[in-house]
Order: structure tokens, then C-alpha cells, then sequence
């Protein structure tokens, strides 16, 4: 047997498509269809949806166009696959039309504040995606539906295929009995069955036997024959009476020999009730990954502190775990255990990100916090300011230049804003990351008087957070 290609994957990876399951969850079952056919607990999969959505917001531009590519358990195609006509879904074709006009409108926005796919958005669509293909692998053949879910009553078959398969709909109808029976007035019999008529009486000892009947000329006529007294009539097939009875009882299973027919009404034994299955053991995977991981980053820590390193930074260690959880999740795969990894995994990879674009934090630094610079004179201007974390503020307002200045601004996490005097000319550059930028329009702005005087050059960069430049 050769091994499928990729693309025959894809197909059989599109054909098995979980179907949804709103009775079984919240937000049209999504999830709990996810779940089911991946045998995975839902609160896990909702629990990626929220992950890759705080991450890029993917996640909801994926539960949209699940909710769109998924059809509900009993309906014969999704409601995407509906609205172009290839099928028929319970879903209403205006339900249909909003979730598509939600799902575009949540493409063009994807990711926070509009950054897009860049960034966390690319690992979090990477990370969901490849899941799913691994869940897929894992196990490649659907369930049968859960006990108690009911396909609706009228969808139409399927032509073939999971998640068609196995649920076929249910059409006809069982009129109930009334609450009374009418009994027929006259009584006719099963036809076919001819009562025996009663035996004669014995005759009496002494007395004469009767002389047989003469043979009736109906018998002789009806058999072709002459009409005389000598003529024998056809004897007529002897018939066997049905027994008023019915048939005769057999012996019940625990009186094989029948030896006691008087109990024979008595019910049969209760079968003893089967052994239980016994429970899976507990996977300690997750708990000993985690352990594991704990270790690692801790030791890394300690040998780092000991020599003196600078370059462990928090985000580094927090990759440290990242790579032992991510083994752990490998192993996990192949040996069907260490779900619970999913729940550590997602939030880990957040702080990794954001620790890596924060860089290493010098606690105990002036650039933590609150601050605000203020200057009355252009010679106290310096050429460079920085702010790792929190919110800080450079009042130029009461500043006069006499010549060209350059200052050059760096912030971590937080907000930096800039306030300018109303006539100053100046020339900003802003950059962010992650976050709002807020400065006075490109090229050379004059302020209130216009352009004419030195300027005053402004390079804001910031990884997470807002920066302003604006007018006192």
C-alpha cells in the first residue's frame, strides 16, 4: 500500500471535516465539533481560539470560517457550500451573508490595531494550522456522532462521506394509536382453516349399528359420475385442524432437559451485568514536561546569574521553556497523552514574544516609571532619551532653538509624548512597533507663523506602546 501524497491528504483532510455541534457548545458547537472529531477536549480547542485571537487575532477570523466550513451535524452541506448551491444547510441564507461580511470585515482588521499578519499573527496562524494537520494525522478516521445528538428530521441525505456517513435522516411518519378500539360487529374467520365438526356419539351395546348414509347425488354429480345409490364418492384429503393452542412450548435455556414444564412460564435468568472496563491509567506526561521545563529555565538562570551573563534575558529564558515544552509536545503527539501542554503552550509563546520585543529591563534604572523632562533653555536639550517601561513626557514648550537640533527618542513599553512650542518648526519620524502613533504630519511642520527659523528634528522609535508629538 503507497503512502498518499500531500494533496490527497488535503482532500481526505477536507472530506473528514469535523461537523458542528451547537447542542454540545456554545457559538454554533464549534469547538465541541472540533473536539469530538479529534478527540480532544473542547475546553482546549476554545482555549486556542481565545490564545490566537489575543495573538494576532487570528483566532477569530478561524472560528468565523469554521462556522462557515463546517456543517451541522444532520445538514447535508455547510452553510458556505449552501449559499453557492451545492447543498442544503439549516443555517438561514441572511445568517449566511452576515457571518461572510463578519469574516471579511475581521480579515482586513486582522491582528491587534491593525498590524496584520506580521508579528504574532504569522506564529499564531502557523501554530493553529499546523494543530490541526497533527490532529488529523493522529487520528485520521471520524467518530461516530455522540449519543444524543439527533441529525434534523428532513435534511437530505448525503451523497457520501463523513460527515454524511452514518447519520442518515429519518423520513416517514408513526401515527399513534387512539385512546380506544372498536371491535368488528361480525366475526369471520382466517380463511384457509376449517373447524372439524364434533365426533358421534357411540352407539350403545346391543343396539344396531346405523346403516351408512346413501352417498348424495350433489358428491356423485360434482365428480362427473351418474347420479345412482352405488356410486362411491371421491374421498376428500383428510384436513388437520389448527391447534387452538398454538404451538407446543419449548424448554427455556436454564431447563435444557425438561424436566420442569411447570416453571417453564417463569423468566429467564438476568445475564450477569459485564465486567467494567477499567479506566486508562493517568498520563503523567504534562506534569513531568512541565517539571522538566521548570528545571531547565532555572537552571539556565542560575548558571547565567553565576558568570555574570547579560544576554539571558527574560524572554530567552522564557524560549528555554518554550523548546523543552515544544519536545514534550512531539512526544506527546506520537504517544496520544500531554494535552494539557496546549494550556501552558499558548500564553508562553505570548510572553516570549512580548519579552523579545521589550528586550532586557534594567529595574532599578531612572527609565522605569514615571518621569517628565523640562527645559527652559535649548543648551539643556540632550541629543538622545530612552524610557524602558511606563510613561514619560519631554516638555520642550518653554525652549527657544537658535540653531538645527536633532534628538533621537527610544521607548520599551509604555507612552512617550513630546510637547513642542506652537511657532517651532519641526520635522518628526515615528515608529512603532505594537501600538498608536500620534505626531504632527510628515516633512517640515511651521506651526503657527509658519515655516522660517531652525528646526527641530524628532526620531521617535517604541516597540509596544503609544508616542506623541503635539503643541503646548
Amino acid at each position: 500500500m503507497s503512502n498518499p501524497s500531500f494533496p490527497e491528504q488535503l482532500q481526505e483532510l477536507w472530506r473528514t471535516r469535523p461537523v458542528r455541534l451547537p447542542s454540545r457548545g456554545p457559538l454554533a458547537g464549534v469547538a465541541a465539533g472540533i473536539g469530538h472529531r479529534y478527540g480532544v477536549d473542547p475546553v482546549l480547542v476554545r482555549v486556542a481560539f481565545a490564545v490566537s485571537t489575543i495573538f494576532g487575532g487570528v483566532g477569530i477570523v478561524l472560528y468565523l470560517a469554521c462556522w462557515l466550513l463546517l456543517p451541522r451535524a444532520g445538514d447535508q452541506a455547510s452553510a458556505a457550500e449552501s449559499l453557492v448551491g451545492r447543498g442544503h444547510s439549516s443555517e438561514s441564507g441572511t445568517r449566511t451573508v452576515v457571518l461572510a461580511v463578519a469574516l471579511v470585515i475581521a480579515m482586513s482588521t486582522l491582528g491587534p490595531v491593525g498590524v496584520g499578519l506580521g508579528g504574532s499573527g504569522l506564529v499564531s496562524l502557523a501554530l493553529m494550522l499546523g494543530g490541526l494537520w497533527l490532529l488529523h494525522q493522529r487520528r485520521p478516521v471520524p467518530p461516530p456522532l455522540p449519543a444524543g445528538v439527533v441529525p434534523d428530521a428532513f435534511a437530505a441525505p448525503p451523497a457520501s462521506g463523513y460527515p454524511g456517513t452514518g447519520y442518515p435522516s429519518w423520513f416517514g411518519g408513526y401515527t399513534a394509536p387512539g385512546a380506544y378500539a372498536t371491535l368488528p360487529k361480525t366475526y369471520e374467520p382466517t380463511p384457509g382453516f376449517k373447524a372439524t365438526p364434533p365426533a358421534p356419539p357411540a352407539p350403545e351395546a346391543g343396539a344396531p349399528a346405523a346403516p351408512d348414509p346413501a352417498p348424495r347425488v350433489d358428491d356423485a354429480v360434482g365428480h362427473g359420475g351418474a347420479a345412482t345409490p352405488d356410486a362411491p364418492s371421491a374421498p376428500e384429503a383428510p384436513s388437520t385442524p389448527a391447534s387452538p393452542f398454538g404451538p407446543e412450548p419449548t424448554p427455556p435455556s436454564w431447563d435444557p432437559l425438561g424436566v420442569a414444564p411447570f416453571a417453564w412460564d417463569l423468566p429467564e435468568p438476568t445475564p450477569p451485568p459485564p465486567p467494567a472496563v477499567p479506566a486508562p491509567p493517568k498520563s503523567r506526561l504534562t506534569s513531568t514536561v512541565l517539571g522538566i521545563a521548570i528545571l531547565v529555565t532555572v537552571a539556565a538562570w542560575a548558571v547565567g546569574a553565576a558568570t555574570g551573563t547579560q544576554w539571558l534575558s527574560a524572554g530567552q529564558l522564557g524560549a528555554v521553556a518554550l523548546a523543552v515544552i515544544g519536545v514534550g509536545l512531539v512526544v506527546g503527539a506520537f504517544l496520544r497523552r500531554g494535552y494539557g501542554l496546549l494550556v501552558v503552550t499558548g500564553p508562553l509563546i505570548g510572553f516570549v514574544v512580548l519579552a523579545s520585543l521589550i528586550g532586557p529591563v534594567d529595574w532599578n534604572s531612572q527609565n522605569v516609571g514615571t518621569r517628565t523632562w523640562q527645559f527652559t533653555s535649548a543648551d539643556q536639550l540632550e541629543s538622545r532619551y530612552s524610557g524602558q517601561v511606563g510613561d514619560f513626557t519631554l516638555d520642550l514648550g518653554g525652549v527657544t532653538l537658535t540653531k538645527d537640533r536633532t534628538v533621537d527618542i527610544d521607548l520599551g513599553v509604555g507612552s512617550f509624548t513630546v510637547l513642542v512650542p506652537p511657532n517651532m518648526d519641526v520635522r518628526n519620524h515615528c515608529s512603532m512597533a505594537l501600538g498608536d502613533v500620534m505626531c504632527l504630519p510628515e516633512g517640515i511642520d511651521g506651526g503657527a507663523d509658519g515655516i522660517g527659523g531652525p528646526v527641530l528634528t524628532l526620531n521617535l522609535t517604541g516597540k509596544v506602546g503609544d508616542l506623541t508629538v503635539d503643541r503646548g
